[in-house]
């Protein structure tokens, strides 16, 4: 290889490596070296990911509701790190974008775009979604951009597929599905509306061959991905408990809450932004099909696309982060608007859409750094509070110690582990699934924690369950007080 091709193939990766960490040092504020703010979910993982590399179990001794890969790509920097690492996640996070831009990059120049454009799009569509970073959407996002890169070198021209390493294709995009989906259920809906539209689009016109190659592939491809961390799970002894945590309790927080899907699509911005991705999604198939005859893949990008709708209202609870989940197909939808364009009207054009995305880029940087920095005010004292009150824990009973329904960054602030596997929003939780509570009284009751961190003076919903609140009552005597927290101390064993 020559140095002419070596700059060819390096000059791409430090642009979207440029590109990512310039965005992330902004968007990603729970992690960000400027001054991290923990957030919440993204405490919830920085404990997860630290008790992992600590020996703890996934879902039997350290719980959530994802899908198993999310608890693998939380465990990665804290064990490289040594633990509670803010800059491990924020440069895994880094890794991951970059990957993402390039993938983006490869779709733009096999639709005939400009790459950087495409690439600043995808980078403004997600920037005031990303909630602060480190969540599985932004994850998953990197196997969904795959897995439609496949799918164009397939299906990107005319309505027959591509003989030519179709099998090999079809793995890949089994294999991308897999992964979002082990990352967290929901996840994986558009690129699974997407590949089944493309079976049942094969089915329909009688290409039984090319159908057979494109399942059998798949179905390799995501055993390829299942059957490793199957087997992972099933040597921690959780193999049942994820099937419950990934998939069974996931379904039933998805049913919690009580905000109107209706309203939210046509009433606020999320259902705006909903519809923008839909929208760049539908118009780059119309393109892609009337500019390249791929009528099926262009089919499969509106039921994608469709599916993508369907994974940001599946439930009752509306956060922005999961419309990120369309921003792939909408960056593809994009890209394909932007191939056809020429000549000077296009660049004309072209400027005009850099410089929305530019202006859209700054106003939503200087918003979530001022989010960043209010979120940063007394999280100093936070801090001292929360080690004041741990250092009050003896070495020898910091294997029973539990923080209970504080906030879940107190975790991390103290660098504490919980001694229960439900560490965090208990009650919460317990809204999904009453037999959570259950096992915590449970617990409570037969190996209760020796130290027990709780509120102090302050009022939250929902409240503790009666059960719980009994036995802090009489089963534990008050140590300490810092801030909104209080140390207690259990009386005796039972």
């Amino acid at each position: 290889m020559n140095d002419r091709s070596l700059r060819r193939m390096t000059r791409p990766a430090l642009f979207a490596l440029a590109l990512a960490l310039c965005y992330a040092l902004i968007f990603y504020a729970f992690n960000t070296p400027l001054g991290p703010s923990i957030g919440s979910d993204n405490a919830i993982y920085l404990t997860m990911g630290t008790a992992l590399a600590n020996g703890y179990a996934p879902y039997t001794e350290i719980f959530d509701h994802k899908g198993p890969v999310l608890f693998l790509i939380q465990w990665l920097p804290q064990a490289l790190s040594g633990g509670y690492s803010t800059l491990a996640v924020f440069v895994q996070e880094v890794l991951v974008l970059a990957l993402c831009l390039l993938a983006v990059r490869a779709i733009a120049l096999r639709l005939g775009a400009p790459a950087w454009l495409v690439q600043l799009i995808y980078l403004a569509l997600t920037c005031s979604l990303v909630g602060c970073g480190n969540l599985s959407e932004e994850y998953t996002n990197l196997p969904t951009l795959v897995g439609l890169y496949a799918a164009l070198r397939v299906f990107g021209d005319g309505d027959a597929p591509r003989e030519t390493h179709l099998t090999a294709h079809a793995a890949v995009m089994g294999a991308c599905g897999a992964l979002a989906f082990l990352v967290r259920a929901n996840n994986v809906l558009p690129l699974a509306g997407l590949c089944l539209a493309l079976a049942l689009g094969l089915l329909l016109t009688r290409r039984w061959a090319a159908l057979f190659r494109c399942v059998m592939g798949a179905l390799l491809g995501a055993a390829a991905v299942c059957v490793p961390v199957a087997l992972w799970l099933a040597a921690q002894g959780a193999l049942g408990e994820s099937i419950y945590g990934s998939i069974l309790h996931n379904m039933m927080y998805a049913e919690t809450g009580g905000g109107s899907r209706l309203a939210m699509l046509l009433h606020a911005d999320y259902g705006r932004m909903a519809m923008l991705m839909a929208a760049l999604s539908c118009l780059g198939a119309l393109a892609l099909a009337k500019r390249r005859g791929a009528r099926l893949l262009a089919a499969a990008m509106v039921a994608g696309a469709a599916c993508g709708g369907l994974a940001a209202f599946i439930s009752h609870k509306f956060y922005d982060h999961y419309l990120m989940l369309g921003a792939p197909l909408a960056a593809m939808g994009a890209a394909a608007l932007l191939a056809p364009l020429r000549g000077k009207k296009a660049a004309c054009a072209m400027a005009a859409v850099a410089a929305v995305c530019c202006a859209w880029l700054g106003v939503q940087g200087v918003a979530a750094n001022d989010r960043r920095l209010r979120e940063c005010e007394g999280l100093d004292a936070f801090i001292a509070d929360a080690q004041a009150l741990y250092a009050q824990v003896p070495e020898e009973d910091r294997d029973r110690f539990m923080a209970y329904r504080v906030e879940p960054k107190w975790y991390v602030a103290a660098e504490a582990l919980p001694c229960m596997r439900f560490y965090f929003l208990q009650e919460v939780l317990a809204q999904a699934d009453p037999a959570v509570m259950d096992e915590i009284v449970a617990t409570f009751e037969s190996e209760p924690p020796r130290y027990l961190v709780i509120y102090y003076n302050r009022e939250f919903g929902p409240p503790y369950d009666a059960r719980v609140q009994a036995i802090f009552e009489t089963r534990y005597a008050f140590v300490d007080a810092k801030g909104e927290y209080q140390l207690l101390r259990l009386k005796e064993e039972p």
